[in-house]
């Protein structure tokens, strides 16, 4: 039940992303068609000023070679005006102002190539007559008004498309971040259960242990049981896994592609900044170079850690249910390999080992005693006090039928009070300035327990921590026997 409606929301708010994202590509596609429309303008004006440019030094020097502007502003005028009439009328500037100009840039064109022509023909006089005129200046003072027209009206509606766009966005960083609050409380729901059901299974573990041992018939009765639930446990977290991945690689999906839109529109602004240095281009720019960055970054890291809860949730589950397979094992030469692979760790923070040369072998899980060992000597080396030399001692002995080994360190220590709840999934102690999830001692009981044993510390606070593992010195008995 709680995961259908989980999956109803999420959904919904899916839904609502993919409409909120389509409707801000449509705002951003708007305001970029906007701001090319205003550099197109400010080119054509540019090409203008170009070709009276050219003019003007032809007159002074009767050098051909000025004439190069005039001649490639001549051609591309004409062109540009007529594929820019349709953009100008949809911008909402008047028919009869786009015919204006038209006719504007036709006469300055003419009277440019009219002075020309004078010059070529030898009346210099009538040529610089003409452009003394106030004919010309009269032509390019009307250009330039219809160009601040045009530009006004460009940067208003860029400007409209820009407010609907943070909007949106809005909209969409709310839904989003709520959907990262709905799946965190998804977890925490489902985490419960895992814990409640848990615990149902470890009373119902040692209510078998303190069964009289010639109860065989209730014993195997209650094994079954116990066996039933466990695998029952296994299924839901790796449902629970599925279900929940699915929604965040959608979102992560949406998340790219917002950030790709953002990218392309913060490329445009980038490319006409100069010609619009207001203050709705800065906003603009604010948006896409700060707003929306944070927002999908906030995205981005409440997904990640919810992958990550999903990731130790199966982590924990997988440990639970991994076939184990026994095998003759000196401790020693365990110890010696993990050693080995935080040797560079132990030198840099300069802690010294203590090895008992004379650790028991034992018939057991080679992996499970690697990942258990490893995650002690992880925890000893991440929690010393930088304040002391680190130490961390290593002892071991047989009792009857376990194999129990000690690894000490003189770190920061435990509380007393969360000496229990340092092995529950989730809980870590003390200082929260080292990277972990707390789940690394919650996995190595599952995992002591798997092996026939059990797991518990000692810890006096910023004095140091002694963490003992008792595991069955022969596992291939012990599970023939079960």
């Amino acid at each position: 039940m709680l995961l259908s409606a989980g999956a109803i929301v999420l959904f919904s708010t899916v839904l609502g992303a993919l409409y909120l994202a389509d409707r801000a590509a449509d705002e951003s596609e708007s305001a970029v068609r906007a701001s090319q429309l205003n550099l197109r303008v400010l080119r054509l004006f540019s090409a203008v000023q170009d070709a009276e440019t050219g003019q003007r030094g032809y007159l002074v020097t009767g050098e051909e070679r000025y004439l190069e502007p005039f001649n490639r502003s001549l051609s591309s005028i004409s062109s540009e005006t007529q594929i820019l009439a349709p953009q100008l009328r949809d911008l909402g500037l008047p028919q009869s102002e786009i015919d204006e100009l038209q006719d504007l840039l036709k006469q300055k064109l003419a009277e440019i190539v009219r002075t020309i022509e004078l010059q070529r023909s030898g009346d210099s006089a009538g040529a610089v007559a003409l452009v003394k005129s106030s004919l010309g200046a009269n032509f390019m003072d009307r250009i330039r008004a219809i160009i601040e027209q045009i530009q006004q009206l460009g940067i208003s509606n860029s400007a409209t498309h820009i407010t609907t766009l943070r909007t949106t966005m809005r909209w969409l960083t709310s839904i989003v971040a709520g959907s990262a609050a709905l799946l965190l409380v998804l977890a925490g729901g489902v985490l419960k259960v895992m814990f409640d059901r848990t615990r149902q299974i470890e009373r119902a573990r040692r209510k078998l242990v303190r069964i009289n041992e010639t109860l065989e018939e209730t014993v195997a009765q209650r094994t079954e049981s116990l066996q039933l639930a466990n695998n029952e446990l296994q299924s839901y977290a790796y449902i629970v896994g599925h279900d929940l991945r699915a929604p965040l690689v959608n979102i992560m999906g949406f998340t790219e592609e917002l950030d790709r839109a953002s990218g392309i529109f913060r490329s445009y602004l980038n490319a006409t900044r100069a010609s619009t240095a207001d203050a709705n281009s800065k906003a603009a720019i604010e948006a896409v170079e700060t707003d929306i960055p944070e927002a999908l970054g906030f995205i981005r890291s409440s997904m990640r850690r919810m992958d990550n809860l999903i990731n130790q949730i199966l982590v924990i589950a997988r440990a639970g249910n991994r076939e184990l397979n026994p095998e003759r094992l000196r401790l020693n030469d365990l110890l010696d390999e993990t050693l080995a692979t935080v040797r560079h760790r132990l030198d840099e923070n300069n802690i010294a080992v203590d090895m008992d040369t004379r650790l028991p072998e034992v018939c057991s899980d080679r992996l499970a005693l690697q990942q258990i060992i490893g995650n002690l000597l992880d925890n000893a080396i991440k929690y010393m006090d930088p304040a002391r030399t680190g130490k961390i001692g290593i002892r071991g002995w047989r009792k009857g039928a376990l194999a129990i080994f000690e690894i000490s360190d003189n770190g920061r220590g435990i509380a007393e009070g969360d000496q229990e709840r340092v092995f529950e999934l989730f809980r870590r102690s003390g200082k929260q300035d080292t990277m972990g999830d707390g789940v690394g001692l919650a996995h190595v009981r599952t995992l002591v327990r798997r092996l026939g044993g059990d797991i518990s510390l000692q810890s006096v606070l910023d004095k140091g921590t002694t963490f003992r593992v008792a595991i069955a010195a022969d596992l291939s008995k012990t599970m023939k026997e079960s």
